[in-house]
C-alpha cells in the first residue's frame, strides 16, 4: 500500500484525532520511514490531527526506543504483525494513559475555582461549624471615631491592576486606627503575584493564596505563608467594571455581566479554603477579609467556629482588624520577624492551627 493510500485509510476512519495521530506515528516507527516518507504520509493532514501528533511527540508519547527494541525481539521470535502492532497499540494506550494520570495529578485547582460545596466538605471533614460572627462573637466599633471611605474599584480595569493602589490603602487605614506600621510594628504587602499554600479536597489539590497581607515589618513576601496575620482577598463587583467601561472607551475590556455589588456567596469557597490553609501554615491565628472596597466580609477560626461577619463597612472592618493586631503586639520579638505567642493566648485559638497540620499541605513562595 503507498503513503497516499495509507494515509486517507487512517485518516476516513472514525477514530479520534488523537487515535489517528497515534496510527500516524505508528506506522512511521514500524515501517522506519525516512524523513521524506514521513512528510508525504502526513501532508495534507487536518489540523487537529496534526496538533496532537505534536503533543504526542513532544510528551514522549509515541513509540518508544524500548517499544522499538521489544518490536525487534517480537519480530525476531516469529510472532505475526499484526499481534506485534497491536501489541505497540496496547503498550502506546498504556503510555498515554500514564501520562494522563500524571498530569491530572499534577494540575492544582485555583482557590477562586472552588465550589461552595467543596468547601462545605472541607468543614465536614475539619469537624468546624460555619457561624454568623456578630452573633457568636460580636465586636464594637469605638464610640466617635470617623466614617471610613470606601476603595473606589472603578478606577481600574480589574482587580489585579487595582491591587497595588488597595494595598496601600489598607496600608493607610489601620495605620489611622493605630497600628503601628514600620520597624517594630507590620506592614502590608502586595501578594497577588506569590504562590503560598495548596490544599486537598478529595482527590483534588487546590492553590492559591491572598492579594494583600498584613505581616510582621521585617518579612518578606516569600515567607508571607507562614506569618500571615491578616489576609485581604478583592474582588472587582460587576457595578465597579461597568464604572470602568462607561469612563474608559477606548481601554479593550472582556463584556461584563449585569452590574451589581460583589456578595459573600460569590468568594465563599475561595475564601473559606484560603484560611483554612493559611492556617495550617501559619504559626497563630489570623483574620481574612474578602472585599470589594466597599463591603468587607471577615472571616476567623475561634475553637471549632468558622466566624464570618458578612458585609462590614469598611469603619468596621478597619478598626477591627486593627484592634485584632493590637492585641498580637507581644507577640512580636525583638527583632520583629517571628511572632511568640504570649502566654494568656487562649488555648481554643490554637486548636485549629494543631487539627489542620495533617489535612492540609502548604509552601513559601522561593
Amino acid at each position: 500500500m503507498d503513503l497516499a493510500t495509507l494515509r486517507q485509510q487512517i485518516l476516513s476512519s472514525n477514530k479520534t484525532a488523537n487515535e489517528k495521530a497515534e496510527d500516524l506515528l505508528l506506522e512511521h516507527q514500524v515501517n522506519d520511514l525516512s524523513k521524506d516518507e514521513w512528510r508525504q504520509l502526513i501532508a495534507g493532514i487536518p489540523e487537529d490531527v496534526k496538533k496532537e501528533i505534536g503533543r504526542l511527540k513532544s510528551a514522549g508519547a509515541h513509540v518508544s526506543d524500548g517499544i522499538v527494541s521489544s518490536l525487534q525481539a517480537m519480530t525476531g521470535e516469529g510472532q505475526p504483525f499484526t499481534k506485534v502492532v497491536q501489541d505497540l497499540r496496547d503498550e502506546m494506550q498504556l503510555l498515554r494513559s500514564e501520562l494522563a494520570a500524571r498530569n491530572t495529578e499534577a494540575k492544582s485547582i485555583a482557590f477562586s475555582s472552588v465550589s461552595g460545596a467543596a468547601a462545605n466538605q472541607l468543614l465536614e471533614d475539619l469537624h468546624l461549624t460555619e457561624a454568623d460572627g456578630f452573633e457568636e462573637a460580636p465586636f464594637e466599633t469605638p464610640a466617635g471615631v470617623s466614617d471610613i471611605d470606601t476603595f473606589d474599584f472603578s478606577q481600574f480595569v480589574d482587580e489585579n491592576a487595582g491591587t497595588p493602589s488597595f494595598v496601600e490603602y489598607h496600608h493607610q487605614q489601620l495605620q489611622a486606627c493605630g497600628v503601628r506600621m514600620g520597624r517594630s510594628g507590620y506592614k502590608v504587602l502586595d501578594l497577588h503575584k506569590t504562590p503560598m499554600y495548596n490544599v486537598e479536597i478529595g482527590k483534588k489539590r487546590y492553590s492559591g493564596g491572598v492579594d494583600g497581607g498584613v505581616v510582621p515589618y521585617a518579612v518578606r513576601p516569600a515567607s508571607a505563608a507562614k506569618l500571615l496575620r491578616i489576609g485581604f482577598e478583592h474582588k472587582q463587583s460587576t457595578a465597579d467594571k461597568a464604572a470602568f467601561r462607561m469612563n474608559h472607551s477606548d481601554v479593550l475590556q472582556t463584556e461584563v455581566a449585569a452590574p451589581r455589588q460583589y456578595s459573600f456567596k460569590e468568594g465563599r469557597g475561595q475564601v473559606i479554603c484560603c484560611l483554612l490553609a493559611a492556617h495550617a501554615m501559619c504559626q497563630l491565628p489570623l483574620d481574612l477579609d474578602l472585599t470589594d472596597g466597599k463591603q468587607h466580609h471577615l472571616l476567623r477560626l475561634r475553637g471549632d467556629l468558622l466566624l464570618v461577619y458578612e458585609g462590614c463597612t469598611p469603619t468596621q472592618a478597619y478598626h477591627e482588624m486593627a484592634d485584632f493586631l493590637l492585641k498580637q503586639g507581644t507577640m512580636l520579638t525583638s527583632k520583629q520577624t517571628i511572632p511568640e505567642p504570649p502566654a494568656e493566648l487562649e488555648e481554643k485559638l490554637c486548636r485549629p492551627i494543631k487539627k489542620l497540620k495533617g489535612f492540609v499541605q502548604g509552601y513559601s513562595a522561593m
